[in-house]
């Protein structure tokens, strides 16, 4: 009986990485986003070229750094560099007889035409006007304007090789990753006995119906950030009750290293974890220096890799960017003091609000409570506190709104930890039939607006519309213009494209037995908890 469970929890864990993998890897990425287009700048400049200046290539982004008369991604390298990897495997696989005719083929069809012509939106091959708005950066460069490019496109040629590994890069990295993470978010829900329909519950409003939808399909560092640190908080818990070897304080300490060689602004996280973890570590000085010394690892490289390209440990790209460099500057690199407006935009506000968006994760109020009265006082504090912390912290930063974003995309860090709150208030909202209709309704309100806003239009909203919904993503979606997707392929367009995808989604879901679903009552999982925590 007990192989049984077993086998069924494993086979549940693999149902939702495929679920997860096959949605994220089935949407295109973005095609014209001067952050992503960074990034993948230095992908191609450390396999191609093997440097860090993307000299070659920046004309098709603002987002960059200028230092002794060369250009620099102004981004945290983490996510070049992972990403490094995988177009090197590309690279080689285009040279492979039979990988390299596949390859060939597919760059050949249609569904490359939008990525083509969306990289010629807004581009330009001489000055603009006088008085013309750019967007943002508004200083004087090449021919007396920064929007010239020479060769009238985003994509770097030729346009359909840099298009395709810009999809295969974005889904070998981050799509891969985020997949892998929702998966092991789903099976650590399992450790606190919360029943499988609530897990899956959970889960699905994690991946699908918050901000970890849309960045999990670009080549974007916040995913990838949040998978990082919150698998760092799983494996430090799980050491604490003996439930994992001791191989995991410095794989959580190279997680959190990574995070920061990753995404900066996620300082204060890394913090805060780090903490909790020499809380937990007091006793055992061998486990707290194991942490600490894997975390300092990637924090070297980081230091490394800006001593090559500013010349100094502790300089960033931030510290030179082409466009920003003085609103960089304010504070303590960027960042001031928190601001109503901002806090109300970041939360409830519908121009970038996580919990306009996804309302569900209020549920999490209620978690806390749910999951300290469990007796887990200390973990349920950390999550809210991140939570809390990072909310007003980012409403200090001078880039707060995240420019063309698909909501907070800044906030997409902390999301796993409100989920993992939201879970137990979701449990605590299903026993009773009031609140659980509360609960129904706040889940298909953040599953609508999350789709709408990722599906509608074939770019993300652009920064100065206030109500990208209704603004944006509702209209388009009136008219059928939608997110590129893999659909297209096969020669679909609009809503027709979504129907391979709703198949596979089908296929997957029907893979499960019933009796996965029957989980115990909610207060059998609490004397469960009750015991686990004596």
């Amino acid at each position: 009986m007990a192989e049984g469970r077993q086998r069924r929890a494993r086979g549940g864990t693999l149902r939702v990485f495929f679920l997860a993998f096959v949605v994220f890897a089935y949407f295109m990425p973005q095609w014209a986003d001067w952050n992503i287009d960074s990034r993948l700048d230095l992908v191609h400049a450390l396999v191609d070229g093997h440097t860090v200046r993307i000299d070659r290539y920046h004309f098709n982004t603002w987002d960059k750094a200028k230092f002794k008369g060369h250009f620099y991604s102004d981004k945290a390298p983490g996510t070049a560099v992972m990403g490094a990897a995988v177009y090197g495997a590309y690279v080689l696989a285009k040279s492979a007889p039979l990988l390299g005719g596949g390859i060939s083929a597919l760059q050949a069809n249609s569904a490359w035409n939008t990525a083509i012509a969306l990289g010629r939106t807004d581009t330009q091959l001489s000055p603009a006007k006088k008085g013309r708005v750019l967007g943002g950066c508004q200083r004087s460069g090449i021919a007396g304007n920064v929007q010239v490019i020479p060769w009238n496109n985003r994509l770097y040629p030729p346009f359909r090789d840099w298009a395709l590994s810009k999809y295969v890069t974005s889904v070998g990295l981050v799509a891969l990753f985020s997949a892998v993470f929702i998966a092991l978010f789903f099976w650590f829900l399992g450790k606190f006995a919360i029943p499988p329909l609530i897990r899956w519950g959970a889960t699905s409003l994690y991946a699908f119906a918050t901000v970890a939808l849309p960045y999990s399909t670009v080549l974007y560092s916040h995913q990838l950030v949040a998978g990082f640190l919150f698998t760092a908080f799983a494996l430090l818990y799980l050491r604490s009750r003996g439930e994992v070897g001791a191989w995991s304080p410095p794989v959580a300490g190279l997680l959190l290293g990574l995070s920061i060689f990753t995404e900066y602004t996620i300082v204060i996280v890394v913090a805060a974890i780090g903490l909790y973890a020499l809380w937990l570590f007091r006793r055992s000085y061998r486990s707290a220096v194991a942490l600490c010394a894997a975390a300092a690892v990637p924090v070297a490289g980081l230091m490394v890799y800006n001593a090559a390209s500013f010349g100094n440990p502790l300089d960033t790209g931030y510290s030179h960017d082409f466009c920003w460099s003085s609103a960089q500057a304010a504070g303590i690199a960027g960042f001031t003091y928190p601001h109503l407006g901002p806090l109300w935009d970041l939360t409830f506000g519908s121009y970038r609000g996580l919990f306009f968006m996804s309302p569900w994760l209020l549920l999490g109020i209620s978690g806390v409570y749910v999951l300290a009265r469990s007796g887990f006082k200390i973990e349920a504090g950390l999550c809210a506190a991140i939570g809390l912390i990072f909310i007003v912290t980012i409403s200090a930063y001078w880039g707060w709104n995240g420019g063309r974003t698909d909501g907070p995309r800044y906030l997409v860090p902390i999301v796993p930890f409100l989920a993992f709150l939201g879970a137990f208030g979701l449990e605590a909202a299903w026993w009773r039939k009031r609140t659980r209709l509360i609960a129904a309704v706040l889940a298909a309100w953040s599953a609508v607006v999350t789709w709408a806003l990722f599906l509608g239009g074939q770019q993300f909203p652009i920064s100065w519309l206030r109500n990208p919904l209704f603004d944006y993503s509702l209209p388009a979606l009136r008219h059928g213009v939608i997110e590129s997707n893999a659909g297209m392929f096969l020669g679909l367009s609009s809503w027709a494209s979504l129907i391979p995808l709703a198949l596979l989604i089908l296929l997957i879901l029907a893979w499960r037995p019933p009796s996965e679903l029957l989980g115990r009552g909610v207060l059998s999982a609490q004397a469960s908890r009750a015991g686990h925590s004596a």
